[in-house]
């Protein structure tokens, strides 16, 4: 058998888990128009959440586009890269090629069409002296255009989207907001791995406040977990008792990404020795294994921290987050006042090394602290 445990890529069908009721109300959203914000930490499954709402979105016929915003360098790259997907999404061409003309007398891009391969691409300017924003409200109103005319709906993802503020400082929000705002036939789910900066996006202060609901994930529940991973094993022949997936949920510490890679190995290893039985030793020998595996960067990381950082880190490795304040856990690792405390914790958060969810801080990494523990021990 081929091993069940998918991380690090979108999982598909058979490889997800619950989200049943995030997805169901994401796909309703998106077919009604509905503008959705769907915060969540790294590695808690929110791409693989989306591409499972888009794919249950296309097989009711409606168009749908992702674009990651962190994947592109620059304002005009990810204009370009929208305006293409969107063209492509809305095909065949020759039910788009009207409006597309009209487009290009409004905005004179480049706009290429592969009649082999039905690629659109799309250039609107060269040279680092490009400015794209006179151009930016008629490319964001091009979806609206488009299903508006051609008879369709579309569901848009812009996956990462915090990071749509490094293009242009603030009034790509205000402008982006503007246009999609009018287009009734488009849903659009922003989505974003960092919930404190989404978080600020979505103040009274900025162009997306009160612009749609938010949707939070929360991690998955060890019950869901323990019935897939005992399945799948058993499916195979293989037996993995109770003792043994509570050490793998606690190892993981619930994250998807984490639960889904421990299991990975496990699965391996037990092929690899052909055990038909797994228990907490065979837990624990598999997450010493990525641990020592990954050594050379949690060295790495380690070195480049500040001592109050590395301070901070090891109280939270070994005392947890809802004693980190406490005057007890201060003295002993020598913290300084609660004040300096957070300011440790909101420094190794900007830099991804741990993140909050529901108000505690947790680490990004759950075997991190594990090597903070050996390395400290």
């Amino acid at each position: 058998m081929e091993n069940p445990f998918v991380f690090g890529e979108i999982v598909d069908d058979a490889g997800f888990v619950n989200r049943k009721e995030e997805l169901r109300a994401l796909v309703r959203d998106l077919a009604d128009g509905q503008k959705i914000f769907l915060l969540s930490p790294r590695r808690f499954g929110k791409s693989s959440l989306v591409a499972m709402a888009l794919l249950k979105l296309r097989k009711r016929h409606i168009h749908t586009v992702s674009l990651t915003v962190s994947s592109y360098s620059s304002y005009t790259q990810f204009l370009e890269k929208f305006a293409e997907k969107v063209l492509r999404a809305a095909g065949p061409w020759n039910r788009v090629k009207d409006w597309a003309t009209r487009f290009g007398r409004q905005v004179k891009p480049e706009i290429n069409y592969n009649m082999t391969t039905g690629e659109v691409s799309v250039s609107l300017g060269k040279g680092s002296e490009y400015d794209p924003t006179p151009i930016a409200p008629d490319i964001f109103a091009l979806p609206g255009e488009l299903a508006k005319n051609g008879g369709f709906r579309m569901a848009i993802c812009l996956d990462e989207f915090q990071q749509i503020s490094e293009f242009n400082g603030g009034s790509v929000e205000n402008v982006l907001r503007n246009q999609v705002q009018q287009q009734r036939e488009v849903g659009y789910v922003f989505a974003g791995s960092q919930p404190s900066l989404m978080e600020e996006m979505l103040s009274s202060r900025r162009p997306f406040h009160k612009a749609g609901p938010q949707m939070f994930l929360d991690k998955i529940g060890p019950s869901d977990w323990s019935d897939f991973i005992a399945g799948h094993f058993s499916q195979r022949g293989r037996a993995i008792d109770d003792s043994a997936l509570q050490a793998l949920l606690n190892a993981a510490d619930l994250i998807p990404y984490d639960v889904q890679r421990i299991a990975h190995e496990l699965w391996d290893y037990a092929e690899i020795k052909g055990k038909r039985q797994l228990d907490v030793s065979d837990v624990n020998a598999v997450t010493a294994s990525l641990v020592a595996s990954q050594s050379t960067y949690y060295e790495l990381l380690w070195e480049q921290l500040s001592a109050r950082q590395r301070a901070a880190l090891q109280a939270l490795a070994y005392r947890g987050a809802l004693e980190i304040y406490s005057q007890r856990v201060r003295e002993e690792f020598r913290l300084g006042p609660a004040s300096t405390v957070q300011k440790a914790l909101q420094s190794l958060d900007s830099r991804d090394v741990i993140d909050r969810y529901k108000g505690e801080y947790f680490f990004l990494d759950p075997l991190f602290p594990q090597w903070i523990r050996e390395k400290t021990a």
